[in-house]
């Protein structure tokens, strides 16, 4: 599996492919110390790869934001 590791947290992108279509639809797990969620949002992409890297892009994003549940890990 591949990770990012990003100001103390680590990124998990596992983007997957809509049943019945040829997008791929970002999903993510996000793990601070022994706390770990998952994260998805809408977008939808034409290959795996532009999946993965927004994917990342996400969970940036998230944590700069200051995601609330992995503070409080």
């Amino acid at each position: 599996m591949q990770f990012y590791e990003y100001k103390g947290y680590t990124i998990y992108p596992a983007p997957h492919l809509v049943t019945g279509s040829q997008c791929w639809v970002i999903e993510l797990m996000i793990k601070n110390k022994n706390a770990i969620k998952k994260y998805d949002n809408g977008d939808f992409f034409t290959t795996k790869g532009e999946a993965v890297f927004h994917s990342i892009m996400y969970g940036m994003k998230l944590i700069d934001d200051g995601i609330a549940l992995l503070n409080q890990a």
